[in-house]
């Protein structure tokens, strides 16, 4: 157990009260077994990544916790200064949500408190269940040094397509829907109606699909600047589909290239949100029909 006279030493201690949601995010991540933690002065940040074909990112904000406390002693290792500084280190995902469940059945009163002290140190997972009886319980996680993942985002502004943002639960729905069996996916935004179209293809030359336009209820913003048609593999669906499940609001932006960014909101349970955000690449350029 770590004691009040270590504490003085701690790089990174952080406390949620209730971390019922925290776990199920990161459950839903968990479709690879390591990842990559960053810890900045706005929060912690998960990513994971699958073949170099998808990538996931949950945020939980500094708004959800009760105490956060991270000292950063070096400075940002890129050259721009705008740059937020963060530390970062590599972890076993399935180990760490292996340790949340401990407490998360019943209905308890239960907290969670994180510390770490350094570079190469583990991550102390302390989960305390209050009432009559109360409980402690103390994991000691290993970190290990973070691996090169891929740079995606959508910085270039005028490389945006489409942007669409969808109500969560109508969005979940309509993917449940689609055909399971199915191998791929093709996605088709479009300023003309139909404006959204989801194509499925599946074993045996089975398909479905199903079309929006931008005056459906699902819908809650819609722009869209060029025509875009690009097929994903219908997997990586299913993988951002347990976030899906949880999701509030959903928010799709497609680039020149086919990058398709599905952008998920998670309520929180005091009314702060985790956000995750997936990467998902193409099978297909459009321009050039070339397989990536």
């Amino acid at each position: 157990m770590v004691t009040q006279s270590q504490f003085s030493q701690i790089q990174f201690q952080a406390v949620l009260n209730n971390f019922s949601m925290l776990y199920n995010v990161m459950k839903a991540v968990n479709f690879v077994d390591n990842a990559i933690v960053q810890l900045s002065n706005d929060g912690m940040k998960v990513i994971v990544e699958d073949a170099k074909s998808i990538q996931a990112s949950a945020y939980i904000t500094r708004a959800c916790f009760s105490d956060y406390k991270l000292a950063i002693t070096k400075p940002p290792s890129s050259d721009t200064g705008d740059t937020q500084p963060f530390i970062a280190f590599g972890l076993n995902l399935k180990v760490f949500t292996d340790c949340l469940s401990m407490f998360t059945s019943g209905d308890y009163n239960s907290s969670l408190k994180m510390i770490q002290k350094g570079t190469g140190a583990p991550l102390i997972v302390i989960l305390e269940q209050h009432g009559e009886d109360s409980l402690i319980t103390e994991c000691s996680v290993r970190t290990m040094e973070p691996f090169d993942c891929m740079e995606l985002d959508f910085e270039e502004e005028q490389q945006i397509v489409s942007k669409i943002n969808v109500k969560g639960a109508e969005f979940f729905q309509l993917l449940s829907e689609m055909d399971r069996n199915c191998d791929e996916i093709e996605v088709a935004i479009s300023p003309d109606a139909p404006h959204l179209m989801f194509h499925s293809f599946g074993e045996l030359h089975s398909e479905s699909s199903v079309e929006i336009t931008n005056t459906s209820d699902m819908l809650i913003t819609f722009s869209c600047t060029d025509a875009s048609r690009n097929r994903y593999k219908f997997h990586h669906f299913r993988l951002a589909m347990r976030t899906l499940a949880l999701a509030s609001k959903v928010a799709l932006r497609t680039n020149s290239e086919g990058l398709l960014g599905l952008q998920v909101m998670i309520e929180n349970n005091d009314s702060s949100h985790i956000f995750v955000e997936y990467f998902i690449l193409p099978l297909m350029m459009d321009n050039d029909q070339t397989t990536m």
